[in-house]
């Protein structure tokens, strides 16, 4: 990557600011995609459906690579960039694992689990039936179970669970 393409970096938020953090990227111009799941909270006296991020206190932000700075400076609770152990470069997210990840998690209908290690590889699989339909992932096991998989560079491995029936070895 050269720099001159804008390109997905993982951005890290202060705790419990990804919302506000995704209004002043938005209110900027700046493309980002903040994952968001819906789920169930309960108080003593109500029950209240709240969205919550998928992966806390993290955002993913398309600029250029020269831009970041500028973000970090005029965004107050974006914190730093995820970069790559060792070589302190930033890391970057590929266009199609995002949209693979982004699919899953707008369109899978299922909850979508993030573990922080990474997966031992499976088949490359294409799904065949359901909401998602063409992504192509691979199939690894989790427990006893089967589900799909999109690796997200450092951050880890988004899966979710799915039949195996509905799936085809490519």
């Amino acid at each position: 990557m050269t720099g001159t393409e804008p390109a997905w970096y993982v951005g890290c938020v202060r705790s419990c600011q990804e919302k506000q953090t995704s209004l002043l990227l938005s209110s900027r111009g700046v493309e980002h995609y903040l994952p968001l799941r819906r789920e169930v909270r309960r108080w003593s006296d109500r029950r209240k459906v709240v969205e919550v991020p998928v992966l806390p206190r993290f955002i993913f932000i398309h600029c250029l690579n020269s831009e970041r700075s500028e973000l970090l400076a005029g965004i107050p609770y974006l914190c730093r960039f995820l970069s790559n152990p060792g070589s302190g470069s930033a890391a970057v997210v590929r266009d199609a694992e995002l949209d693979s990840f982004r699919q899953m998690v707008e369109y899978g209908g299922r909850p979508v689990n993030f573990v922080q290690q990474s997966l031992a590889p499976g088949d490359r699989v294409r799904v065949v039936d359901g909401p998602l339909t063409g992504l192509e992932c691979e199939l690894v096991s989790v427990g006893s179970g089967r589900c799909l998989a999109v690796r997200l560079g450092l951050l880890g491995t988004a899966t979710v669970d799915l039949e195996l029936d509905s799936v085809e070895k490519i």
